[in-house]
C-alpha cells in the first residue's frame, strides 16, 4: 500500500469513529431502565430454570421411590 492509501484509510477510520460517538446520546435514566429491564429478564430466566430443576428432582425422586 502506498502512503496515500494509508492516509485515506486512517481518515476514513477517524470519520466513522466520530460518527459513532455522536450517536451515543443516552441519558442516565434511560440506561438505568434498560439495565433494570435486562436484570428482570435474567432473574425470570433464572427463576424458571430453578423451578424446572426442582420439578425434575421431584419427578426423579418419585420414580426411584
Amino acid at each position: 500500500m502506498s502512503k496515500e492509501e494509508l492516509d485515506n484509510n486512517s481518515n476514513n477510520i477517524k470519520k466513522t469513529s466520530n460518527q459513532v460517538e455522536t450517536k451515543k446520546n443516552l441519558c442516565v435514566h434511560e440506561l438505568r431502565r434498560r439495565l433494570k429491564k435486562n436484570q428482570r429478564k435474567e432473574s425470570i430466566i433464572k427463576f424458571l430454570i430453578f423451578i424446572c430443576s426442582i420439578c425434575l428432582i421431584a419427578f426423579l425422586s418419585l420414580i426411584f421411590y
